[in-house]
């Protein structure tokens, strides 16, 4: 397969030349992976560049005239911008190898752009390949795909532009994107490579280790390939590094997969220290610092030896337990815990600044967290940008009075774009942390720290704020059992699983809700009939984007924003705004299932697929089964991720609805990939 590239957002804009070609094995069973990328020249007009860059935003959808007018000339266009608008248009074209490429399609332009001529396009082509190849472990192929995206990085994307051209979410998804393909290519050469290939990949580790200091990832990377390289005792200052930066900063351990990257190291640094020939020695000479590095770590919280959970765990927590004050006394400071000390926590964040109705919803959380005893976990469910964490803080800001013990809150990053979700071991090691555990004395087995935590929460009136949960088995451990206390869960799943759950679904809000929230963010005043309102199909993160444009633009209107929204194709695009991004927080759910192994994973992101091809009122599980080529049993397992993740709603049995964003977003699918 062979990518002809002509236009190039992986930097500052720029045209490659026509007739060049980047060869691809489809693949990787014939020939080079990548050739050098074919000539390229730069934009040289700032306006030209700010409107190429507009149209390929948009790749072969119209872009209205009103859009590329705002891209030009922000919230103010001067009197001549429609004749100015044809000139940029005009030279444009001249720049082009075809100009009948650039065609006015009313409301505005269409550049046509065909398969494997934007950049952008094909870096996400190979992503997707590398992804998969890392799931099968197909590490050459893992290294040739990442290479061969990695070779069109040409700096920041959308480099030199203005902020308000409206590329902020797609640059930083794209850097992301970046991020992973280097892990991923990292760990292949881990996989493939020996101890002196090992060594030579140690500078690039160690440079991206410091460019990224909580990035666990390169730092897992860097002490794996010091260590192959018999470079251990700096393998082991890596992870002490590391450590003490994550309990500081964050307040929390290093995850399970530099913790087994760990145990390798001190395994085999521990075996050198006992035979007294320091193992595989490393050219720099560490004999005598690899034994002493094998004698600490029996001394030493970084480096003492890995128990296992299953043999450790219930003596942990009973001694931990054990240890722990019966009553509200001061901390020990032998022990490194007790409960939480004075001041007590306060870790709410603030409450959403002009948060609008819930009235009802409001009453009866309120009503559930004073129940005594305290009702099990509160959980508020709903799809991306519904208003979850807002509500919660709501009530929480509403309720704290009542507890006297303070308010814990975590962050738990379940669906949060360019995250990866904190895992129980972490969200228990943060929490004890909050209490004023020592973090030397954070058990390791998380059954352990589950029973401390329980331990020093259980005489306590201590609210805890559980935010973006991912699962049920995340928030599991976290869940005190003393009768004072309450929990506030928000997820996009209602986490059924939860056993003892109350659950609070969330819809979006009412048309006059709608209005209420866009007067109150914007400043203007659309009416609850205005097009605006169902243009965001009434989501809070939708019409907060909206009204973050509308304020930030006095001259922009809201009947001609409601215009650009209905522009076939576009709508996404104009609910992105700085950090706010509707696609962006969608595509966190679609990404997960498009990683993941599991068969109902990939049928899901499929199915999705399928749904945007072919729009209608709601769909069933016969015609999804046909339209994708698999059978009914797997169709409705597709179909219940979908729902697990809120990307569907099932309104009636065996029926399923998107949500209007959630249509745009798979018609965006369906286009990228038809197939």
């Amino acid at each position: 397969m062979r990518y002809e590239l002509r236009f190039g957002l992986l930097g500052a804009p720029v045209l490659y030349d026509a007739g060049s070609h980047l060869s691809r094995s489809a693949h990787g069973d014939d020939g080079p992976h990548g050739v050098p990328l074919p000539a390229a020249k730069t934009v040289r007009s700032p306006k030209a560049r700010v409107l190429l860059a507009a149209l390929l935003l948009d790749a072969g959808r119209i872009v209205p005239v009103d859009s590329l007018k705002e891209a030009l000339w922000g919230g103010a266009p001067p009197p001549s911008a429609q004749a100015s608008l044809h000139n940029h248009v005009s030279r444009l074209r001249r720049l082009l190898d075809d100009p009948d490429r650039l065609r006015a399609a009313p409301p505005g332009y269409r550049l046509r752009v065909d398969q494997g001529e934007l950049d952008v396009h094909v870096f996400e082509r190979h992503l997707a390949a590398a992804r998969g190849a890392f799931a099968a472990r197909n590490w050459e192929r893992v290294v040739r795909e990442c290479e061969a995206a990695l070779m069109l990085w040409r700096g920041a994307p959308l480099a030199g532009l203005p902020a308000e051209l409206g590329g902020y979410a797609l640059v930083q998804r794209l850097k992301e994107a970046r991020l992973l393909l280097l892990e991923w290519r990292y760990d292949a050469e881990l996989a493939l490579g020996d101890g002196d290939e090992l060594d030579r990949l140690v500078p690039e580790l160690a440079e991206l280790a410091a460019e990224h200091p909580l990035r666990e990832s390169y730092h897992r990377q860097l002490m794996l390939a010091l260590h192959r390289a018999g470079r251990r005792a700096e393998a082991l200052a890596v992870h002490r590094d590391l450590r003490t930066r994550l309990v500081e900063e964050l307040g929390v351990e290093p995850g399970p997969t530099v913790r087994e990257a760990h145990v390798e190291v001190l395994r085999d640094a521990g075996e050198g220290a006992v035979s007294g020939t320091g193992g595989d020695v490393g050219r720099h000479g560490e004999v005598d610092a690899v034994r002493h590095a094998g004698v600490d770590a029996v001394r030493h919280p970084e480096v003492a030896p890995v128990r296992h959970a299953d043999a450790d765990a219930d003596a942990e927590a009973v001694r931990h337990s054990e240890a722990a004050p019966e009553g509200p006394v001061e901390g020990d400071a032998e022990t490194g815990f007790g409960p939480p000390p004075a001041p007590r926590p306060a870790q709410l964040p603030p409450p959403a600044a002009h948060f609008t109705g819930r009235a009802d919803l409001l009453r009866r959380l309120r009503e559930a967290v004073a129940s005594e005893p305290t009702a099990g976990p509160l959980v508020i469910s709903g799809m991306v940008g519904v208003g979850k964490s807002a509500t919660a803080l709501q009530v929480a800001h509403q309720m704290k009075e009542r507890f006297s013990d303070g308010q814990l809150y975590l962050d738990l990053h379940g669906a949060t774009p360019g995250t990866t979700p904190l895992t129980p071991a972490q969200a228990l090691a943060a929490l004890l942390r909050h209490l004023g555990v020592d973090p030397r004395h954070i058990p390791e087995p998380p059954a352990a720290a589950a029973a401390l935590l329980r331990t020093l929460l259980a005489p306590t009136r201590t609210l805890l704020v559980l935010d973006d949960v991912a699962h049920a088995a995340q928030v599991r451990p976290l869940l005190p059992a003393g009768p004072g206390c309450a929990v506030i869960v928000t997820s996009r799943s209602p986490l059924t699983a939860l056993d003892g759950a109350h659950r609070f679904p969330l819809t979006p809000l009412s048309a006059e809700e709608s209005a209420e929230l866009l007067r109150k963010a914007s400043g203007r005043a659309p009416h609850a009939s205005h097009p605006l309102v169902e243009l965001t199909g009434r989501l809070p993160l939708a019409l907060r984007v909206v009204a973050a444009r509308l304020a930030a633009r006095s001259h922009l209107t809201p009947d001609a924003l409601a215009r650009r929204l209905a522009a076939p194709g576009s709508r996404l695009s104009h609910l992105e705004y700085d950090d706010l991004s509707v696609r962006r927080s969608l595509a966190v759910a679609h990404d997960a299932l498009a990683a993941s192994d599991r068969e109902a994973d990939r049928d899901a992101v499929l199915v999705l697929r399928r749904i945007g091809g072919l729009d209608l009122p709601t769909y069933g599980v016969p015609l999804l089964a046909r339209l994708a080529g698999i059978d009914e049993r797997r169709a409705e397992a597709a179909l219940d991720r979908l729902v697990d993740v809120a990307l569907l709603e099932e309104t009636a049995y065996g029926r399923y609805v998107p949500h209007v964003l959630v249509r745009d977003f798979a018609r965006e699918l369906a286009v990228a990939s038809p197939t």
